[in-house]
């Protein structure tokens, strides 16, 4: 038997309980922007709307990947950095259910904020 849970309800809020800065061991733990966590939340809400089979668990890495890779590559977004960036979210430990191009998304919005 399948069953439906809806990506608007308390499930989707209880996924999102995770910080970040949890989501990925970090070498050196990058400098988290005090509202990065309510931004990610936010971001990711709406997110699912277009997305209802993104979990939290991998969005929140594509945010913790975004925000450690923000600096390196200067928030640009070019061919050879979504080169880089592919690889490293292949290379991420229990592979991600989430699609790259979902993950991009969320990486360059991630990138986006980081820069306002």
């Amino acid at each position: 038997m399948e069953y439906l849970r809806s990506p608007y309800g308390p499930a989707s809020l209880e996924r999102a309980s995770q910080q970040v800065a949890a989501c990925l061991a970090f070498d050196e733990p990058p400098d988290i922007p005090e509202d990065f966590e309510a931004f990610s939340r936010q971001d990711f809400q709406r997110r699912i709307r277009l997305h209802p089979d993104l979990d939290w668990n991998d969005a929140c890495r594509a945010y913790a990947l975004g925000l450690a890779t923000h600096a390196s590559h200067a928030g640009r977004a070019d061919p050879a950095s979504d080169d880089d960036l592919e690889m490293q979210w292949d290379r991420l430990p229990s592979p991600p259910a989430a699609a790259w191009p979902v993950a991009r998304m969320l990486i360059h919005e991630t990138w986006r904020w980081l820069s306002r």
